[in-house]
């Protein structure tokens, strides 16, 4: 579901770029629903103007925060370059100033909302604990950001990011079914991971990335099945198809997922 729609404001630039749909605010509740109604609180108010306008961004002056996040790629399409590097200039500027941490994650809000939707069908409190786990997370990675090593992709990033340190990192023996892999058949697919990331990285790790990158889902039937241990056999078996249907299937699930996790890189 659309969360925002961008509004037509070829005249009046003091006014919001941005619309938030009921759906979101509607808890009053809710941290998403407060941090809107900050958001709106702010956006153009003049103490923060005056600090953002001060960071000299492209673009030239603003009257409205919600120009921020347009020019940071908010609601544009995924290759939108021009975006991605106005939005790294904001990270940079948010490991020492707390206004562009925030201008920053109200820009990867729309994706965060996604990932506590997904993960609050499997994490034990649902949707709401998903947020309140999302939200620190991408908090801190935001304020820590590696922005000059990670210069491109920086939405992605962040978004990836927030998701393995909320969900992944130092939570799975709380929350989740740790499945374990042959660390042999996880090498043939296994993207490097960043330095920061001191842990492995796990099946359930890469199938988020994955899942997001727009994987088969009946390949995640078959490598779960694979990290469960299941050989080709096996797997022919339960599904009804021939034993080298089942190596075909195989091959196909271990090669997509390769694509897709280094495809969010």
């Amino acid at each position: 579901m659309t969360q925002l729609t961008t509004i037509n404001s070829d005249n009046v630039t003091s006014q919001p770029l941005l619309e938030w749909s009921p759906g979101v605010v509607q808890r009053s509740a809710s941290p998403v629903s407060r941090l809107i109604r900050e958001w709106q609180l702010i956006s153009d108010r003049n103490r923060e103007l005056e600090i953002v306008n001060s960071w000299s961004l492209p673009g030239g002056k603003v009257n409205h925060l919600d120009e921020v996040l347009v020019r940071a790629g908010f609601n544009t399409a995924r290759d939108d370059s021009q975006g991605d590097q106005y939005l790294w200039l904001l990270v940079k500027q948010a490991t020492s100033d707390e206004l562009a941490a925030r201008i920053v994650l109200q820009r990867i809000l729309p994706p965060l909302l996604a990932i506590a939707r997904r993960r609050g069908r499997i994490v034990e409190g649902g949707i709401d604990t998903a947020i309140a786990d999302v939200l620190p997370s991408a908090w801190g990675v935001i304020r820590k950001y590696p922005w000059h090593r990670r210069p491109i992709k920086v939405a992605a990033n962040l978004v990836r990011d927030s998701e393995y340190f909320a969900f992944v990192h130092g939570n799975r023996s709380k929350r989740y079914k740790v499945i374990p892999m042959d660390p042999f058949i996880l090498s043939e697919f296994l993207v490097a991971p960043e330095e920061q990331f001191e842990e492995e990285v796990s099946l359930d790790k890469l199938i988020a990335v994955a899942l997001d990158q727009g994987i088969d889902p009946k390949h995640i039937e078959i490598l779960r099945a694979v990290a469960a241990g299941d050989n080709a056999a096996t797997i022919a078996a339960r599904y009804g198809v021939a034993e080298r249907t089942a190596r075909a299937w195989r091959a196909k699930a271990v090669s997509e997922l390769r694509v897709r996790t280094r495809c969010a890189v």
